[in-house]
């Protein structure tokens, strides 16, 4: 018998019922289990979601709870708090954790050999805490980390040189934050390097512009909130394409994070590179040629993560220590 493919996804939100609906029709077939700490949340978007696939993909979604997770192949993680006046980003990332920790120590029991997909925010801290508390291998730990900002400056730059998006390839690197980074000098479009199209079309993108692409890409969060009050078709997107990757075996090359050995000099810490997606997870093939203003940005970002992170795990053994 073929074992039918299963998702599990914690938090059914709009992030979490989003992503719901771009795998039901990204991968035919696929059973989804929506669990939140709401059920009749869960049970509305199970709803609602059924009437779609019985429209456009064939696809099985139930609501339930960790026990509905049993051999799920990949586990999704969107539940958190959300940030709230006069807390910082640090507080956030407390809380969060320590959410995050209850939901993998029961989804664990039941789907042991999961992929862990880590969407809530800060995700690659929160994706580290994953790795750290399990101590899973390290390519089944993923951050969504720049994928979304990958895609985003994508879209940016396809509307500026005129040609589209998927005939560019450029990827954001770094954290999924304000220290991200673009890997400009290993960009190309249409299987040119993005400097020799630039200048066989007459194309401009000058250091000023290219600056306030990287701005526009690191605040198009902050517009859309602005605009409708949140984000998820982005990120769910993404989440989808990371597990049709991992499902369909696809080999693809996705800017991801999950905890490497070293980056830049920064030990142990979850950044995103463009990373091969398959079966197996997602691990980096071949390090980025990077430029030396390239490779010291990549530092500094790999530092804001490290001592983020670090200070959520020491705050961790504070707590576990006070409570002993």
């Amino acid at each position: 018998m073929i074992k039918q493919r299963k998702i599990a996804i914690v938090g059914a939100g709009l992030v979490g019922g989003s992503a719901a609906l771009f795998c039901a029709y990204s991968i035919p077939g696929v059973q989804i289990v929506l669990i939140d700490l709401a059920p009749v949340r869960a049970q509305g978007q199970v709803l609602d979601l059924a009437h779609a696939a019985a429209i456009w993909r064939s696809a099985h979604f139930c609501a339930g709870d960790y026990a509905d997770a049993r051999d799920a192949d990949i586990v999704v993680i969107t539940a958190g708090a959300g940030v709230k006046r006069g807390q910082t980003r640090l507080d956030l990332a407390h809380i969060n954790a320590g959410i995050i920790r209850e939901i993998v120590d029961q989804t664990s029991r039941y789907a042991p050999n999961a992929i862990y997909i880590i969407a809530t925010n800060p995700c690659d801290v929160l994706a580290y805490v994953v790795y750290d508390h399990l101590r899973l291998p390290r390519e089944r730990v993923i951050s969504t980390g720049t994928e979304l900002d990958t895609a985003r400056l994508r879209t940016l730059l396809s509307e500026r040189l005129g040609v589209v998006a998927p005939a560019i390839y450029a990827y954001m690197i770094g954290e999924h934050g304000e220290s991200a980074i673009i890997h400009w000098s290993g960009a190309t479009v249409s299987g040119m390097p993005l400097e020799s199209f630039l200048s066989r079309t007459g194309k401009e993108l000058s250091a000023a512009s290219r600056d306030l692409v990287l701005r526009s890409v690191v605040e198009s969060a902050k517009m859309i909130k602005e605009g409708k009050g949140a984000t998820h078709y982005g990120i769910a997107s993404a989440i989808a394409r990371i597990c049709q990757a991992i499902l369909h075996n696809s080999d693809l090359i996705l800017s991801v994070g999950v905890v490497h050995a070293e980056i830049e000099g920064v030990p142990d810490v979850c950044l995103s590179l463009p990373s091969l997606v398959d079966s197996q997870g997602a691990r980096l093939v071949a390090y980025p040629l990077l430029t030396a203003d390239e490779s010291e940005s990549l530092r500094k970002s790999a530092e804001v993560v490290k001592s983020a992170t670090d200070a959520i795990l020491n705050m961790t053994k504070e707590k576990t220590a006070a409570v002993a």
